[in-house]
């Protein structure tokens, strides 16, 4: 019985959705530390000089990016240059990415727009003098080599 050739792609692509379907590999949770109270955060942030614009993420996260930030400045404004920004991104991104696992992103200027898509738990926008920074995270799926094909005897 021959298979006409609407048929075998039929059963090509209900094949590669069964690809689709299957879940990939469960991502490593995030390090949790214990969260400060709101209180105190704000109390840290006050002391940093930073102004915290919007945020979903645990107390502790957004303690360490306040005083990993305030550290750069420092550091900066030490070697009496003006900060770099690409730099300062750089800098926060690996800290977040070594701390809390990968695909942090992270962007710093005093002027820019975003539209963006983060995971749960780990976005936080805030300002340091006159600086913004926006760190987040997002979901990380690893690519799935797709299967060559095979010819199929007709």
């Amino acid at each position: 019985m021959e298979r006409t050739q609407s048929e075998v792609g039929r059963r090509w692509r209900m094949e590669k959705n069964k690809e689709r379907v299957q879940c990939p590999p469960p991502v490593p949770p995030m390090v949790r530390l214990p969260s400060p109270n709101p209180v105190k955060l704000a109390a840290i942030a006050v002391s940093l000089n930073i102004q915290l614009r919007s945020a979903d993420m645990p107390g502790a996260m957004q303690e360490r990016a306040f005083r990993c930030a305030r550290a750069l400045l420092d550091a900066t404004s030490l070697e009496s240059k003006k900060p770099n920004p690409t730099h300062i991104a750089r800098c926060l991104k690996k800290e977040f990415d070594e701390m809390y696992g990968l695909a942090w992103h992270c962007v710093v200027g005093k002027s820019f727009g975003s539209f963006i898509t983060c995971s749960s738990g780990g976005f936080v926008y805030f300002s340091v003098d006159n600086l913004s920074f926006l760190l987040f995270k997002t979901e990380v799926q690893p690519v799935k080599k797709p299967s060559p094909l095979r010819k199929l005897d007709a």
